[in-house]
């Protein structure tokens, strides 16, 4: 019995003592990838055959030594303005900043080392006129490591500065409200139960360019009386939409309380502020008492109706007796 005792906590010793190199390597990969950027956003407007460039700040924050591998990806629009990066380096898009930017390379970075540098951008002289975007890339590799390929690259942490470029000429400026809706905890619907906590208002970019829709957005009650009201893309840069795409801004409602019928109405603007879009929508507030009442209201009335109704029907039959 002692003998096995002694060969088991032999085996738990030398599994132990056999996982502390993987323990110590993952607590090393933990730390080994740490990069920050600035800034996270450039917007440029370069004409045709003119050149210019995007300042960047890379710090190296992971603790060790570096060697910031620098990417150039396209991106995709989603519904909420965050980019969707396309890592996949045969997957081009037209309006791809990759023939635009010159010189990015990968930067060596020592621990706690902070690089400030120019990427030149030039623009092609028979660019057409319109969007181009794209974000430069950097991702951690540890000193004396290989780097991953193009391929690789989506499973390592990086960070990156969004580059929107707009060459001028016959520049296309048109906006769509879709569609705005009430949500209530990021579900959307007409009618609530609770008061809805959010507006979404979803634009589509019909321009060739970018679009930095912006408005005043005010909810009033059955009466007329507003309640509530904000500034649609207030922040400072406003967000944009890409061309041919669609962005949902969201914004927190305030002062539903009292139950009834509520109308969202969005007057809404873009480019220098000329042309302005009006839309509405309308939604219901109507708490579980209220609707309890309404019922108990309306089983009143049918069994007020079927009393006078019973009584009625009784007394013509006692007078055909």
């Amino acid at each position: 019995m002692k003998n096995k005792r002694i060969l088991f906590i032999a085996l738990v010793a030398a599994l132990f003592s056999g996982m502390l190199p993987f323990a110590a390597q993952a607590q090393d990969n933990e730390g080994s990838s740490g990069l920050s950027i600035s800034p996270t956003r450039r917007e440029l407007v370069v004409e045709p055959g003119k050149a210019d460039v995007v300042d960047i700040s890379l710090k190296n924050v992971s603790g060790i030594d570096i060697t910031a591998q620098a990417f150039i990806n396209d991106f995709e629009a989603t519904d909420t303005g965050e980019p969707r990066i396309i890592v996949d380096p045969n997957q081009q898009s037209p309006a791809s900043i990759r023939n635009f930017l010159i010189g990015v390379e990968d930067i060596p970075l020592k621990k706690d080392e902070k690089k400030e540098f120019k990427i030149p951008v030039q623009v092609p002289a028979d660019a057409a006129p319109g969007a181009y975007y794209g974000i430069i890339r950097y991702a951690a590799i540890p000193a004396g490591r290989d780097a991953p390929d193009d391929g690789q690259v989506a499973l390592t942490a990086s960070v990156g500065t969004l580059v929107l470029i707009e060459v001028p000429g016959d520049i296309t400026e048109q906006i769509q409200i879709r569609a705005i809706r009430a949500l209530n905890n990021d579900k959307f619907g007409s009618f609530f139960l609770t008061p809805p906590n959010k507006a979404a208002i979803e634009i589509k970019n019909n321009g060739n360019s970018f679009s930095k829709p912006f408005g005043r957005v005010g909810i009033t009650d059955i009466t007329g009386k507003e309640v509530y009201s904000y500034e649609m893309n207030s922040t400072d840069p406003r967000g944009n939409i890409l061309p041919a795409s669609t962005r949902v801004f969201t914004d927190d409602l305030q002062n539903i309380k009292t139950p009834g019928r509520y109308t969202i109405t969005a007057n809404i603007a873009h480019g220098d502020g000329s042309e302005v879009l009006t839309h509405s929508a309308t939604f219901w507030y109507m708490p579980l008492w209220i609707l309890a009442m309404i019922a108990a209201a309306l089983l009143g009335i049918v069994g007020v109706a079927y009393v006078i109704y019973r009584r009625r029907f009784r007394g013509k039959s006692k007078k055909r007796r």
